[in-house]
């Protein structure tokens, strides 16, 4: 897992908890930051077009409020957003103000697929085609050297997959694609997406190299739900380049096991900012200036090393923060904060707290339609003192954890007491956090001093700097998985891969094969290049 390290912000490990994590990490680190800083916050229902519920929150402070819809404030107008929402009127408005960006048209879903064929005749190959409205890089089919690809892509994407406004446009040389961050005239961090991938180390499979990185990025929170899954085109780059899903990848060779690069595919972030020029920084300023209320954006940009430039295909009004916040690769950029100082720069000096709040408890009433509106309490301001005691010997556990949670509630302690580490009802771990350390101390006189009495019984203390839950909870100890479970696990995913590969299989004599045979012929053209670079 050389390939793969990552160094947590100290202020938000272990500080999301799982309805933050995934599709809500902006939503719930910029709430997190603002509320750190005693910012009054709040979170509310509201319903789009088709009546779906959605989750916004708004901050208040000192007589100002804004609200937020992700990772987008209201400093960025609804003009900007819809601009930002359509691709082929970002690009022509961009184009107005001089950004580069690359020469197409937009076709509507009563535009023939003749017309489209003979427009990019017209506009002559390399080519990109691409749906007007999809997100993650769904029907995207780049690099299109020739017409018979398209003629099997286009219906495909329009008939298959039901896209019918779709974009026809140069391909933009460049192998390379970085999310640039802009607040206002500057660019905070870029981030470069690369393909699900593994990283031999000579000794394991590809198959265990899978589970390894699914278990990275299973303590990534932006990742946890986004892993690799074995499926059918999985299974076909890895036959495509000489290897078996059971077979051993040498030392350092990385293996892509996907085309497209989204994150929600398994798909790695990689910081690079230290890499990006002052052409590249000054293209995606001049992008978020030319639309008309942007204030902040993620701007696309196709990377040309070789001139140190780019060229902008895509800006997006409510850019994702978790691959930043949380990268694969790289250092982490606080952009949660970034946006926070932005909307709140009296609050920038103010103390952050170290607490974190329940976002699941403050979603279930919102979501189950019990409250239209969560407001939470201001966490306690300033530095936080805490510490952590371990408790060995013999205990009777749901007491114990019952008296001490009593007894921190009532000495105004935050945190939490669970079974520890060693064998059942041996080991106990309490930590308290509080805002002096003269109220951890009656909390010791009151519920531990006694236990340094009873034989048998030893207490291990020391100071606790990380990040806890607002309030005191009584934890259950988690159960590790025997043989017999693992046993299971193994023969399910043995049965899993005979399937897929039958499914793989009849998907050859199928007639979905022949209509991703796009697919497949970018794929060979890309190999070629690759071994004629080598």
């Amino acid at each position: 897992m050389a390939a793969t390290t990552y160094k947590w912000l100290p202020h938000l490990e272990g500080a999301v908890p799982t309805a933050g994590q995934g599709k809500r990490i902006s939503t719930y680190t910029v709430a997190l930051e603002g509320w750190r800083r005693g910012i009054a916050t709040k979170f509310y229902s509201e319903f789009d077009e088709e009546n779906k519920l959605k989750v916004r929150y708004c901050l208040s402070y000192g007589g100002r409020e804004h609200h937020f819809e992700l990772s987008k404030g209201d400093k960025v107008t609804k003009e900007a957003f819809h601009i930002c929402d359509d691709k082929d009127l970002t690009k022509k408005v961009l184009a107005k103000a001089g950004v580069p960006v690359p020469r197409g048209e937009k076709f509507g879903g009563n535009v023939s697929d003749e017309e489209i064929l003979r427009y990019a005749a017209e506009l002559g190959f390399p080519l990109v085609l691409k749906p007007v409205s999809a997100n993650g890089g769904k029907g995207v089919f780049a690099n299109v050297r020739d017409m018979q690809v398209l003629k099997e892509a286009l219906p495909y994407v329009r008939s298959e997959l039901g896209y019918k406004e779709v974009i026809i446009e140069t391909h933009v040389p460049g192998d390379k694609e970085y999310r640039i961050i802009v607040l206002e005239d500057r660019v905070l961090g870029a981030m470069h997406r690369i393909p699900a991938n593994v990283v031999g180390d000579g000794v394991h499979t590809i198959r265990e190299l899978i589970y390894q990185k699914n278990d990275f990025r299973k303590k990534n929170p932006h990742l946890t739900s986004r892993l690799i899954k074995i499926d059918k085109e999985v299974l076909y780059m890895i036959k495509e380049a000489g290897y078996q899903l059971d077979e051993v990848l040498e030392q350092d060779k990385r293996l892509f096991l996907r085309v497209q690069s989204n994150l929600s595919n398994g798909g790695d972030s990689v910081d690079v900012t230290h890499k990006l020029t002052p052409e590249m920084r000054h293209i995606a300023i001049e992008a978020t200036k030319a639309v008309p209320g942007l204030a902040h954006s993620g701007v696309d940009l196709i990377i040309d090393e070789e001139e140190r430039s780019g060229v902008v295909i895509e800006v997006n009004s409510r850019p994702g923060l978790g691959g930043h916040l949380f990268p694969m690769e790289g250092k982490a950029r606080d952009f949660a904060k970034e946006f926070i100082d932005f909307y709140f720069p009296e609050t920038v000096e103010n103390d952050r707290s170290s607490l974190y709040f329940n976002f699941d408890s403050i979603l279930e009433p919102i979501k189950s339609r019990s409250a239209t509106t969560v407001e939470l309490p201001v966490p306690p301001l300033g530095t936080l003192k805490g510490r952590r005691f371990v408790i060995s010997g013999t205990i009777e556990m749901n007491g114990f954890k019952k008296f001490v949670k009593r007894q921190a509630l009532q000495n105004n302690l935050q945190g939490y007491v669970k079974a520890g580490g060693g064998a059942e009802d041996d080991e106990a771990v309490i930590v308290v956090v509080g805002e002096n350390y003269a109220d951890i101390q009656n909390f010791k006189d009151e519920c531990l001093e006694e236990l340094k009495d009873s034989q048998g019984i030893s207490i291990e203390e020391s100071e606790w700097k990380k990040p806890v839950k607002m309030g005191f909870e009584a934890l259950s100890k988690g159960k590790s998985k025997s043989k017999k479970d693992l046993e299971k696990e193994v023969n399910q995913l043995v049965r899993d891969k005979e399937r897929l590969e039958k499914e793989l299989n009849k998907m050859k004599q199928s007639n979905s094969w022949k209509i991703t045979s796009p697919v497949r012929l970018i794929l060979d053209a890309v190999k070629k290049i690759v071994r004629l670079k080598r």
